[in-house]
C-alpha cells in the first residue's frame, strides 16, 4: 500500500483504522461546502465571524477550566485549532506551539525517565498525525519544516 510521507506507518495496523482513500472521501462534503462558502463573499464573512465566535468561546472556556481539574489546556488547544481553520494568525500560533512541543519531547526523550521517553514518542507521533490529518481535511498540503533539525 502506498503511503504519503505525512501518514503514520502504524495507522493501518490499528483496529478501526480508516484507509487513506476512505478518509479523503469521508470529508469531501466538507471541502465542497467550504469551497461553496469561500466563493460567496457575504456568506464567507458570516462564516468567518461564526468560526471566530465559536473558536474564541472555546478558548475562553478552556482558559476558565485551566485551574480546575480536567482538560483545560486541551480545550484551549481545540479552540485554537478551530480558529486556525479560518485565520492564518492562529494557524501560525498552532504551528509555533507544535514546534515548542517537539522541542520539549526531544528534551524529554533525551533526558527524562523511561515512562516520559515512551510518552514523548507516542505524543509526538499523535500530534504529527493529527496535524497532518487537519491539513488534509482542510485541503491544504502539509509543508516540511524550513530548517529540519538533526534527528528528525
Amino acid at each position: 500500500m502506498d503511503r504519503t510521507p505525512d501518514e503514520r506507518p502504524d495507522a493501518a495496523e490499528q483496529p478501526g483504522a480508516v484507509e487513506p482513500a476512505t478518509a479523503r472521501h469521508r470529508f469531501q462534503w466538507f471541502r465542497n461546502l467550504r469551497a461553496w462558502i469561500h466563493a460567496r463573499p457575504h456568506v464567507h464573512l458570516v462564516y468567518k465571524v461564526l468560526v471566530g465566535a465559536v473558536g474564541g468561546l472555546v478558548v475562553v472556556i478552556g482558559l476558565i477550566l485551566v485551574p480546575l481539574p480536567g482538560p483545560g489546556w486541551l480545550v484551549v488547544f481545540i479552540g485554537l485549532t478551530i480558529l486556525a481553520s479560518e485565520f492564518h494568525f492562529f494557524h501560525r500560533i498552532i504551528t509555533w506551539l507544535r514546534a515548542r512541543l517537539h522541542r520539549f519531547w526531544d528534551w524529554a526523550k533525551a533526558r527524562g525517565p523511561r515512562w516520559l521517553r515512551k510518552a514523548a514518542d507516542r505524543g509526538k507521533a499523535d500530534v504529527d498525525a493529527a496535524h497532518a490529518d487537519a491539513h488534509r481535511n482542510m485541503g491544504m498540503q502539509a509543508r516540511a519544516p524550513k530548517h529540519p533539525r538533526p534527528g528528525h
